[in-house]
């Protein structure tokens, strides 16, 4: 072998080296690009869940104001349903914003624009009581509008929640049982 060929087969392995390093720092940049992009998002779709979240606290206050029962209440928020089914306007209109809220929620958490852990420990307990205690509305406008698809991600969130039971009767609240 001449100095020559010497010379360029060292300089062709100098070059593929050059190669496979340059190769190895971009494939190594664009991992952490992609890391700082997903925790970016997650950052960021936490941020707008709790924000969401702290800005519908007082508009559920609002509408418990002008006649929202508690989320648990069974036979208040049962009372309210028959007055919707039986027409009253402002039983209709409560009902419906109610359940905008939790069902937008529900749109932005399936979209992953809201992180369903966040929704989940801070009103997962909620979440699942409205979904269970306004079926029967939900089942009859699904029924009079023909839309079987009506508070689908409703029925979604509130099946990504971790169940949860109520405490006992006259518990202290933080006691161990």
């Amino acid at each position: 072998m001449t100095s020559y060929e010497r010379w360029s087969l060292l300089v062709s392995s100098g070059s593929f080296v050059v190669s496979v390093v340059a190769f190895g720092a971009l494939a190594w940049q664009l991992r952490m690009l992609a890391q700082a992009t997903r925790f970016d998002h997650d950052r960021r779709r936490t941020q707008a869940t709790l924000e969401y979240l702290s800005a519908t606290m007082d508009r559920r206050g609002d509408l418990r104001e002008r006649g929202i029962p508690d989320d648990r209440d069974t036979a208040g928020v049962t009372a309210l349903i028959n007055r919707g089914l039986a027409g009253e306007v402002e039983a209709i209109r409560l009902i419906t914003e109610y359940l905008a809220i939790f069902n937008y929620l529900a749109v932005a958490a399936q979209a992953d624009a809201f992180d369903p852990e966040i929704i989940d420990q801070a009103r997962g307990g909620t979440v699942a009581a409205v979904q269970r205690n306004y079926r029967p509305w939900i089942d009859e406008q699904r029924e009079r509008f023909g839309e079987p698809l009506l508070y689908k991600d409703l029925d979604w969130l509130a099946a990504q929640m971790t169940a949860r039971s109520a405490p006992p009767p006259n518990s202290t609240p933080g006691a161990q049982v």
